[in-house]
């Protein structure tokens, strides 16, 4: 069975690697933020990484226009 991990972005960027390697995830997907840069640090680990994007909710968190 395989469990989605929620991780917040509100940590530094070597607690999130950190984290990410500490999982052994297989595939990220990033939500929002920098999505390129961790999107490209995670495939240079060998992992499956792609950004998701969320409609109706905008990077500060509040609801948008869908």
């Amino acid at each position: 069975m395989e469990l989605p991990l929620v991780i917040s972005d509100h940590c530094d960027w070597g607690e999130l690697q950190q984290t990410i390697r500490e999982t052994k995830a297989e595939t990220v997907w990033v939500t929002h933020g920098r999505e390129d840069a961790l999107v490209y640090w995670c495939r240079t680990q060998g992992l499956i990484a792609e950004p998701l994007n969320i409609r109706g909710f905008e990077d500060d968190g509040g609801e948008g226009e869908a």
